[in-house]
């Protein structure tokens, strides 16, 4: 009985610390090329990229670079240089949305960075925001699928989705968007959805417009589809990621709004490929001050679940 038991407890250890090392593994990002203006969809969204590039001088981004290099040895050149651009975009979002939490640790590692150097910090964000994008710490670290499924929705529809997006914020539309958010978009007002849901000022309001009109007319087809009994998307079969996930969007709000018990399940039927590509969730990232902790090291810069965040001010900021 004895061996049996010490059997067991050997046994039990091989399995947690199976657990820990698959925990610390993440996806490399690859030295892909990076697509130019962002990779924007929107053509309305062009003039915002060609703003925030204009704010950003490349004497600070290098002097960052420089930073994040010396405090992350293991990162490669490209992997900072892809969490810059993801960051840029993050930006961008940040541009037109009163709040947008941060779902990636490596994301958030060059951005605390960013905010050492203080002076070209404030001078970017009052080139760009005119005010100040402030980084607030989010003290509890419970998960925000709701929140996180709006932010991929927005994610989706202005920008092209890459291998490194997946890994730099991890798996895409794997949560219900949440089902306020939905009745919003559904019964609001343009104005009262620009007051609720966007930075209160006049700019960018061509692509804040289209956001809501997307939203409007994917909720209105999805009460069609509801309607007419037609309830299950085919498999998407394009080998282009933009068609899959344009697709994808209008699943995921029917899914949302009707089968949300079941969301994982179907979104899985809708786009196979993309959640048996085998992207690892890694550690998701909580914040306490301006330093985020991982549960997964800084082996490389991919890999974040989304499952907790940083909350920024976004559009909180005043304006």
């Amino acid at each position: 009985m004895t061996g049996i038991f010490i059997g067991i407890i050997v046994m039990g250890l091989f399995f947690l610390l199976g657990r820990t090392l698959g925990a610390g593994r993440k996806k490399s990002l690859k030295n892909d090329l990076i697509p130019e203006q962002l990779g924007v969809q929107v053509v309305e969204a062009t003039p915002i990229v060609n703003k925030l590039d204009l704010s950003l001088s490349n004497f600070y981004i290098d002097n960052v670079k420089n930073r994040v290099l010396q405090s992350h040895p293991k990162w490669k050149d490209h992997e900072f240089d892809w969490g810059m651009f993801e960051l840029k975009r993050y930006f961008v979002m940040n541009s037109l949305l009163k709040s947008v939490p941060m779902f990636s640790h490596h994301v958030d590692e060059i951005w605390h960075e960013m905010l050492m150097f203080t002076r070209d910090y404030e001078k970017f964000s009052k080139d760009f925001y005119n005010d100040t994008l402030h980084h607030t710490p989010n003290l509890d670290s419970t998960p925000i699928p709701g929140e996180r499924a709006f932010f991929d929705w927005v994610y989706i529809s202005l920008f092209e989705v890459t291998d490194n997006s997946r890994s730099i914020w991890g798996r895409l539309l794997q949560n219900p968007i949440k089902r306020e958010i939905l009745e919003d978009f559904r019964l609001l007002s343009e104005d009262d959805l620009l007051s609720k849901y966007f930075r209160k000022n006049e700019e960018w309001l061509e692509v804040k417009r289209f956001l809501i009109s997307k939203m409007k007319n994917e909720i209105h087809e999805a009460e069609l589809q509801n309607t007419n009994s037609k309830k299950t998307f085919a498999p998407h079969t394009s080998a282009v990621d933009t068609n899959l996930y344009t697709y994808a969007a209008g699943a995921a709000v029917f899914y949302s709004i009707y089968n949300e018990d079941q969301f994982h399940e179907h979104m899985s039927e809708v786009v196979p490929e993309e959640y048996q590509k085998g992207i690892s969730p890694g550690g998701g990232s909580s914040c306490s001050g301006f330093a985020c902790s991982s549960d997964s090291g800084d082996s490389s810069g991919g890999g974040d679940s989304g499952g907790s965040s940083c909350s920024s001010c976004g559009g909180g900021c005043s304006s």
